[in-house]
């Protein structure tokens, strides 16, 4: 301290900039590798997570592989019935078209073969007819592969279930299975199975879209005590289905500690490297995906070395000027220490001779001699005053602490009320154009994203598709003019879900303009989900009778005030009740889930609606477009179920299931008084017609 009271200005203030300096530095450095710790961390999550959705997408490979085989069975159930399909001197001269569909299916559904077995375990027919066709699976030559495994937990547990990979010599490949039974009234007349294409599953598995340059993911399954790799490895000489003694590979299976986590570990280029691993049930699969430590930390080395160099240039030109310019301050100021030091021992006296110095310093050492008198006459009064400085000081804290007290509790409880919405109040704040600014923390909790994710991005991030774009033009007008907007909405999620909020939009106003808007909602998703049951039919999806009661009412009064036209088709399935006759109600039924399936597809943009009325009738409703183009949709539907081939051998109108579908248009004009009641009847009077000219067929009546 004493050395510091010796010290010059000038170099007072030179070490001080140093001091500040290098804690600067030192922060700077200790923040920056809190940041690479950070990113680190969000490393292992972004590995981890890249993992699921690889794990996911070999997840639902294997659920698509299912669903392809129950389609198989269905063509073998229906093929079955009209030829001796499980024996095997029909396929010495098989049908011609019932080859083709059987290679067609296994070249569509990325199967390498498919199998039809019966009962005896004799492979009657393969599609790619290898030196397995004609052998026994219960006493051939084969009876110890993973074909002949899934044929018997086929007939013994009436359930498909995919094998283990293991090599198959007719193939001269390693293969996986899947078998189910075909069952026809309760009784088991033969297997259907099929062989996984290996390259399908090496193309799932090698989808590096999301590891960037260095990221690479290793799948391998064990096999007769050796780790098999099931598809090439991205930077490494390691192929698929070959025995790996790979130093790399074993060190990060050795380091499974059970079937799912995530480290850093050494990795193949001698740097650190992300690392997660999880096991996939379908296939049996030990899968590892990394990433090099060096590619998440590229930003961060670019960035942190671009900072450092910026700072240690600004803090050198810094220091250079200051002490330029305190130099030119050392001598007025020595000479102001020593007149200031000679008033402060009562020599008010004394002079400087201010023309020596700049401008400035004559200036203020006038002031210094105007003070000098001044002091001399307030010390006087300075004395007096102390006597009762000294009384009110005592007061003067005790109002003080009072009032800090007061400040506190009440900060604590701002505090307290804040946080208390941001937990439970969905909330948030945009700017004019609509970026976020604020978000609560219940809004996260809905919406499924974090506040860093939410913060500048515009607010239709959570905006969902099945909202009308009139709707949100509605809402900006109102607010965009100073007016609180009301109502619901439904919004989409961060992983594409959905939640309904009752939603109240008020402007922020200052000095009377627009800065922004606050929203404040309720979730209503619960109450949305039971209002779609209400009108949701519970066979199809579509919508229900009910349903199509408020909607065409509603869509006839919106095409009257915007002056537009709308369309309704009225659908029917061709012969039905024959169909249930001949293949019984369940095949009905699907047929009537297929039939939805196309009228969704053709109805997915926002303001169309399908619905089921009853039986096998449907209903659609659409709008904004020419009598021509409604015409052109109901023909696509049409042909799209025909396009199905679903078998319908008492159709007079095809070989397969058909529709029929009659519409009427609909274009308001000045004093149109019609009514849902005569639109309907229309559309079922044109429907009637599109029957009686022969079915499968469609008929219009233009504009209204």
């Amino acid at each position: 301290m004493v050395f510091m009271n010796k010290m010059t200005v000038q170099r007072r203030v030179v070490i001080w900039l140093s001091a500040i300096s290098s804690v600067t530095l030192i922060t700077l450095v200790c923040i920056g590798w809190e940041v690479r710790d950070t990113i680190r961390t969000n490393g292992l999550t972004r590995i981890n997570k890249i993992l699921e959705h690889k794990i996911e997408s070999i997840d639902m490979y294997a659920h698509q592989r299912y669903i392809a085989l129950n389609n198989l069975k269905q063509l073998v159930f229906f093929a079955a019935h009209h030829h001796p399909i499980f024996e095997k001197k029909f396929w010495d001269n098989p049908p011609q078209s019932l080859s083709d569909s059987m290679a067609s299916f296994a070249d569509q559904n990325g199967f390498y073969d498919l199998f039809i077995i019966n009962l005896d375990g004799d492979i009657v027919y393969t599609v790619k007819h290898e030196s397995d066709l004609h052998t026994n699976l219960v006493y051939g030559e084969y009876r110890q592969t993973e074909l002949a495994y899934v044929f018997n937990g086929a007939l013994k547990n009436a359930k498909p279930n995919i094998s283990d990979y293991d090599f198959y010599v007719p193939s001269n490949d390693f293969a996986a299975f899947i078998a189910e039974p075909i069952v026809d009234n309760g009784k088991t007349i033969g297997v259907v199975a099929v062989q996984m294409d290996n390259k399908k599953i090496q193309h799932v598995i090698n989808d590096y879209s999301e590891l960037g340059k260095t990221g690479e993911v290793i799948a391998a399954f064990r096999h007769n005590g050796k780790l098999m790799v099931a598809a090439p490895v991205r930077h490494s000489d390691i192929e698929a289905f070959n025995s790996s003694d790979s130093l790399r590979l074993t060190s990060l299976f050795d380091s499974l500690k059970g079937k799912s986590g995530q480290l850093y570990m050494h990795g193949r280029t001698g740097n650190d490297a992300a690392a997660a691993w999880g096991y996939q049930d379908d296939f049996r699969m030990n899968i590892v995906a990394t990433i090099d430590q060096n590619e998440l930390l590229e930003m961060w080395y670019r960035q942190f070395t671009t900072i450092l160099l910026l700072f240690l240039i600004g803090v050198s030109v810094i220091v250079s000027m200051l002490y330029v310019l305190f130099r030119s301050f050392a001598k007025p100021i020595a000479a102001l220490t020593k007149y200031a030091s000679e008033i402060s021992e009562g020599k008010y006296n004394r002079e400087i001779i201010s023309e020596d110095y700049d401008l400035e310093w004559q200036v203020l050492i006038r002031s210094f001699d105007n003070m000098s008198i001044d002091i001399n006459q307030k010390i006087t009064q300075l004395n007096q005053q102390n006597i009762l400085l000294s009384d009110q000081k005592g007061k003067i804290e005790e109002l003080n602490q009072s009032l800090e007290a007061k400040i506190k509790l009440k900060s604590k409880q701002l505090n307290a009320y804040i946080d208390i919405i941001d937990q439970y109040v969905i909330t948030s704040q945009t700017d004019r154009e609509g970026s976020i600014t604020y978000v609560s923390e219940a809004f996260c909790n809905i919406s499924g994203y974090t506040k860093e994710e939410l913060i500048g991005e515009n607010h239709r991030i959570v905006r969902h598709p099945d909202m009308p774009n009139e709707m949100f033009e509605s809402m900006w007008k109102t607010i965009s003019s100073g007016h609180i907007w009301h109502g619901e909405i439904k919004n989409r999620t961060a992983s594409g879900g959905y939640y309904w909020v009752d939603m109240t939009i008020s402007p922020n106003v200052e000095d009377g303009a627009i800065t922004g808007y606050t929203a404040v909602r309720q979730d209503i998703t619960d109450k949305k989900i039971i209002e779609e049951l209400a009108i949701t039919d519970s066979m199809t999806g579509l919508y229900n009778r009910r349903y199509y009661v408020k909607i065409i009412k509603e869509e006839m009064n919106r095409v009257k005030r915007h002056h537009s036209s709308m369309a309704l088709m009225m659908i029917d399935v061709d012969n039905f009740k024959l169909y249930n006759d001949t293949y019984g109600h369940q095949a009905g039924d699907i047929v009537l889930n297929k039939v939805a399936e196309v009228l969704k597809f053709y109805t997915s943009r926002s303001g169309e609606y399908a619905f089921r009325l009853g039986g096998e009738e449907f209903g659609i409703v659409v709008s904004s477009m020419s009598s021509e183009e409604y015409l052109d949709l109901g023909n696509r539907i049409r042909g799209a179920v025909e396009a199905l081939e679903i078998p319908h051998e008492k159709n007079n109108a095809a070989l397969y299931v058909t529709i029929s579908v009659g519409i009427a248009v609909y274009h308001p004009v000045s004093g149109s008084d019609m009514t849902c009641e005569e639109l309907y009847r229309l559309a079922d009077a044109q429907l009637y017609i599109a029957k009686d000219g022969g079915r499968n067929h469609v008929d219009i009546k233009p504009f209204l």
